[in-house]
């Protein structure tokens, strides 16, 4: 008998909105559910991260932006935390991308050191992919722990987990989405179009959730999808620019997709303006999301011509740096004019890369607008954009407010005290901010020049000299070993001579460095023109001691032979292979084609170093937020929390008054939900267990074949076994036997097992024959004459089959009651109802 432990410690992400990170601990085994930073790398959470990285058995990957997987690459390559780690295919490559953007961004700006892109592609190597509703059991001595992905919405590849351990099953729904999208499909918490929660992932032991949206209340995704246009649209009619910042390979392809259908619509847009998507890695983002159009909604990967790909987006123009950008935009437009541009810029945060970038050189332009599709990170400059909205609008409404009670207009003043609460997620104008400064700290590299750049030049010659010489002192040494080698093969008749050729490889390793550079340094500096070799050869005796030799430092080079001839190091034949980018890859070998185009142009460019400063930028364009994150808004996951029937809820992700919002409504006496709310801080460990004991025991075949099974419907089989159990030093587990003994006399009383949904029922009477409504008390009233209720409390068959017997007749199992008198109607209906349950 052993009792499941649960355990849930939050590292980054509670009570808070910062990234997510979380540690589930069942039984012996640690999960990390998501490991996200954003993109400063400063938050206090990376220490607790480095502190049980090495601990983590396993990690399970969401969403691929930086919330859920920013801090995944320093763990791995940092932290040491290389345990495998699973998530969608589609999760794994645009995850992979989001933090190439990133890295090389802040490469770009800063001395970044805490990963780089190989990080990045061995950390995401590491990645185990996963299609939706592929039960994947963990490793080595976790195996009892099966995880299982399911769609989320919100991102592609987007997924909602399931982790379940004997009785024990969590569900981990963290930013899903309900709602079907241009590009992407709903998730599979809702199934088909009644809005009821899906089979599979209801009543879990424990329900971990956000509370991000808890206070918002969205309108139709179809109404935020045409102010979003019509934005967009007014920005463009007064001839300025428009920014739209958004993340590197998450919800960019859904608004990406939106406004490229919505674009070739006027003409006179298509003349004059250009829609641009401007990302370090664009380019490879939209040739891996060609690939993954399985992930998306339905016909988005139908080809519509001979010459078309799926997934093209032939109205968006890609650029991957600002230069390339004001090239093309300085091109001419009608009129000779030149064109203007929309264009969707990473990162959303606007802290760093070529969003902030356009927001310093456009901010200033009364003609020009900045739409915010998403709320950006914490502390971040699209974050201070929108708060900054937000109380222009709400300071608004509230004026309209005072106006309508002045006028003693009750509907008026009602109407305006909603839009203040509803401010954010209303349609509302572009606002303009004129004579507002905002700060903005700028970090970029700028070429070295004059002194600075001499004493770069000249360490960069000391380092390649220095480089060399080391180099010629390792060959020398490789080729000395190989050399004390073959005059030692007396010695070792039984090794093959391509171990020994192995072996001599392993040996110059493990020589020591400091030696190497003592001697290097000797001769390079002409105080000694001898290369002093210490006598290796194997002598056997008591007399026998080390002797060394004074050499010119030239060693011939003694070829080696074995049975088929001269052995070779086959690392020096060996190069790296260039991928063409005009075929089409497996989505593997593009995982691993991640270069840009401007990677070269990085490397060969003049030395620059990093430098800091503070600004003021005047805010005298257009600002506007839409809400475009793509997420079930608080009234939703209210009620669909409500439906999956929890044992016990974890919120976290949200602000301390979104967090107690949602707590406070699951507490309510009012809702049909478990009281059982847990809202964790930073750090907080809780102990959610259910207490409930589980028993491993092993059927012998023979008892099995005695065992009547019986489908209780969703792929599960259930049956009633009687035996003996005993107990052998040769298993583990205790054995159940055939109990020949008392089989004769075992009697086990029948039990009915199915859905008790009164729902159900009347489908299953109607379709017999018989009439059945539900009168005002929620009863199910068949033929007038027999009514079926829900009964709380459970009773056994024999005091079911008693209950039968008396007038007025009563049947009850599994929480339902029938009452009726006695007759033909009666006893149909009660066979109809039994044959709706399985009885074991």
């Amino acid at each position: 008998m052993s009792t499941n432990s649960l355990q849930f410690t939050a590292i980054s992400g509670a009570n808070n909105e910062d990234a997510v990170c979380y540690i589930l601990e069942i039984d012996e085994t640690k999960i990390m559910l998501d490991c996200g930073s954003y993109e400063d790398y400063s938050s206090e959470a990376l220490a607790q991260l480095q502190r049980v990285a090495r601990q983590v058995d396993a990690v399970l990957l969401s969403h691929p932006d930086a919330a859920h997987v920013g801090a995944y690459p320093l763990a791995y390559s940092r932290y040491g935390m290389t345990c495998p780690a699973y998530a969608t295919q589609a999760v794994g490559m645009m995850g992979r991308l989001c933090m190439l953007d990133i890295a090389k961004s802040l490469r770009a700006r800063e001395d970044f050191t805490l990963f780089d892109e190989k990080d990045v592609n061995q950390a995401f190597d590491n990645i185990t992919p996963l299609q939706y509703s592929q039960p994947m059991a963990l490793s080595g001595k976790h195996s009892g722990i099966v995880v299982t992905a399911y769609s989320a919405g919100h991102t592609i590849g987007g997924s909602i987990w399931t982790i379940s351990n004997g009785t024990e099953v969590v569900l981990y729904a963290m930013d899903f989405n309900y709602v079907k999208e241009e590009l992407l499909n709903k998730g599979n918490l809702l199934e088909g179009n009644l809005g009821q929660v899906n089979p599979r992932l209801m009543r879990p032991t424990l329900l971990i959730t956000d509370a991000y949206n808890a206070l918002y209340k969205l309108p139709t995704r179809k109404r935020r999808v045409e102010w979003f246009l019509n934005s967009v649209a007014n920005a463009v009619k007064r001839g300025g620019n428009v920014l739209i910042p958004v993340d590197s390979a998450a919800r960019v392809l859904e608004i990406a997709y939106v406004l490229n259908e919505w674009w070739p619509r006027e003409r006179s847009r298509k003349d004059n303006y250009t829609l641009y998507l401007l990302g370090r890695c664009a380019k490879k983002m939209l040739s891996f999301a060609q690939s993954l159009t399985a992930w998306m909604a339905d016909g988005i990967g139908e080809l519509g011509s001979k010459d078309s790909k799926p997934f093209d987006l032939r109205h968006v123009v890609v650029v991957q740096s600002i230069e390339d950008l004001e090239k093309r935009m300085n091109g001419s437009g009608r009129r000779g004019r030149a064109k203007r541009a929309v264009v969707l810029a990473s990162l959303e945060g606007m802290s760093m890369s070529f969003s902030q970038d356009l927001f310093v050189r456009w901010a200033a332009e009364r003609r020009n607008a900045i739409i915010l599709p998403q709320r950006g990170p914490p502390g971040s400059l699209t974050r201070d954009l929108f708060s900054r909205w937000l109380d222009r609008t709400q300071r608004e409404s509230r004026s309209a407010a005072s106006a309508a009670s002045a006028s003693a207009t009750a509907a008026a003043a009602a109407a305006a005290a909603a839009a203040i609460a509803a401010a954010v997620l209303e349609p509302v104008e572009l606002k303009r901010f004129s004579g507002t400064e905002i700060g903005v700290t700028l970090r970029r590299r700028i070429p070295l020049e004059g002194t600075e750049l001499e004493n770069w030049l000249a360490q960069e010659r000391r380092r390649k000299e220095q480089e060399a010489a080391r180099e010629a002192m390792l060959q020398r040494t490789r080729m000395m070993l190989d050399a004390d080698n073959m005059s030692s093969d007396s010695d070792s008749d039984d090794d093959s001579p391509m171990e020994m050729g192995m072996r001599s490889l392993r040996d110059m390793d493990t020589i020591a460095l400091s030696e190497i550079d003592l001697e290097m340094e000797r001769l390079r500096s002409g105080q000694s023109y001898d290369l002093h070799v210490k006598d290796r050869g194997r002598v056997r005796g008591l007399d026998a001691q080390n002797q060394s030799y004074c050499m010119f430092p030239f060693q011939e080079k003694i070829r080696r032979f074995d049975d088929y001839g001269e052995i070779y190091d086959l690392e020096q034949f060996m190069e790296e292979v260039e991928i063409d980018e005009s075929t089409n890859l497996a989505p593997d070998a593009m995982d691993r084609d991640y270069e840009s185009e401007d990677s070269d142009s990085q490397k060969d460019a003049r030395p620059t170093k990093p430098i800091k400063e503070e600004m003021r930028v005047h805010l005298n364009c257009l600002l506007g937020f839409v809400d475009m994150e793509g997420r079930a808004d608080g009234t939703s996951a209210s009620s669909i929390l409500v439906q999956i029937m929890p044992k016990r809820v974890v919120i976290v992700h949200g602000t301390a008054s979104s967090t107690q919002a949602l707590a406070e409504y699951c507490r309510d006496p009012q809702v049909p939900v478990t009281k059982e709310i847990y809202t964790p801080g930073i750090g907080e460990t809780l102990n959610v267990s259910s207490g409930f004991n589980a028993y491993k025991l092993k059927l012998t075949d023979a008892l099995f074949k005695q065992v009547s099974m019986r489908d209780v419907g969703q792929g599960n089989m259930l049956g009633f076994v009687s035996g003996r159990i005993r107990f052998t030093q040769e298993d583990e587990i205790p054995v159940l036997d055939v109990d020949s003994a008392g089989l004769e006399s075992a009697w086990q009383a029948p039990t009915m097992v199915g859905d008790s949904k009164l729902s159900s029922l009347r489908v299953a009477l109607e379709t017999r024959g018989i009439s059945a409504h539900f009168d005002s008390e929620g009863t199910l009233v068949c033929d007038g004459k027999v009514a079926i209720r829900r009964k709380q409390n459970r009773f056994s068959a024999a005091s079911a089959a008693a209950a039968s017997a008396s007038a007025p007749a009563a049947a009850a199992m599994a929480g339902i009651q029938i009452l009726g008198t006695p007759s033909q109607e009666y006893y149909a209906i009660r066979t109809i109802v039994y044959e709706h349950f399985a009885e074991i």
